[in-house]
Formats: structure tokens, C-alpha cells, sequence
């Protein structure tokens, strides 16, 4: 996938992630598990970061990823990633002409794929949460 990060731009990416956050707190699903964020102007500054290294932009924080923890410590479920990607979609063709939204959109349902593959894969073995 080629870097749409200098076509979609950092403010951009900033407030999608700010509107996608301030609507995951309305949702009828996504708010319980979302409950456990208590700094949420931390978090949009963290998932816009994240989002504009993995939209190909340069790195801005030091701060590290723990993207399979924090999501099995939230209650991670398929069901839920299949609400956010709705809600995610929806805040992207808000925001975006559809080709970017599209790119943009794939990627997360890349990560998402990754994330129930390993939910599956610790469910089905009987394994522990992640720390």
C-alpha cells in the first residue's frame, strides 16, 4: 500500500481520529469497553499518531504501541471490531473523498483481521489474557 499520509495530511488524520473518539463515546456497543480510557486527549494524540505512521507519515512520539494488550485488556471481540469498523467507515467518508477513506479503511480492517486471528487463536488454545 503506497503513503497517503502527505495526501490526507496530519490535521487531517487528527481530527478524523477526534471525531471517530468523541462518537465511540455515544455508541451503543463501543462505549463500555472504551470506558476504560480516562485521558482521552492522550488518546486521540496516541491513535492520530498512530494512525499518521501507519498512513505512511514520519513518527512525531515515543511513545510504544502495544496494540494486542490493550485491545484483549478492553474486551476485544470480533462483534465489537465489526461495530468500530462500521462507525470508523462512516467518520472516514465524512472527512475524506472515498478513494482515501477506502485506502485508509483497508488498513484498518488489515489490523483488524490481525486482531481477531489472535483473539481465535488464544481462545481456542485456552490461553490466559495478555498482560
Amino acid at each position: 500500500m503506497k503513503d497517503i499520509a502527505s495526501q490526507i495530511r496530519l490535521e487531517t488524520v487528527e481530527e478524523i481520529v477526534s471525531d471517530f473518539y468523541d462518537r465511540v463515546q455515544l455508541h451503543p456497543t463501543l462505549a463500555a469497553p472504551f470506558s476504560i480510557v480516562h485521558d482521552w486527549g492522550e488518546h486521540k494524540a496516541h491513535l492520530a499518531h498512530f494512525w499518521w505512521v501507519t498512513l505512511g507519515g514520519g513518527a512525531y512520539r515515543n511513545n510504544p504501541y502495544s496494540v494486542a494488550e490493550k485491545h484483549e485488556r478492553a474486551g476485544f471481540t470480533p462483534a465489537l471490531l465489526a461495530d468500530w469498523l462500521a462507525l470508523f467507515r462512516e467518520t472516514l467518508t465524512r472527512h475524506l473523498p472515498a478513494d482515501l477513506a477506502e485506502q485508509w479503511y483497508a488498513r484498518a480492517t488489515h489490523i483488524g483481521r490481525s486482531l481477531t486471528l489472535m483473539h481465535d487463536f488464544r481462545r481456542t488454545r485456552g490461553l490466559p489474557p495478555l498482560a
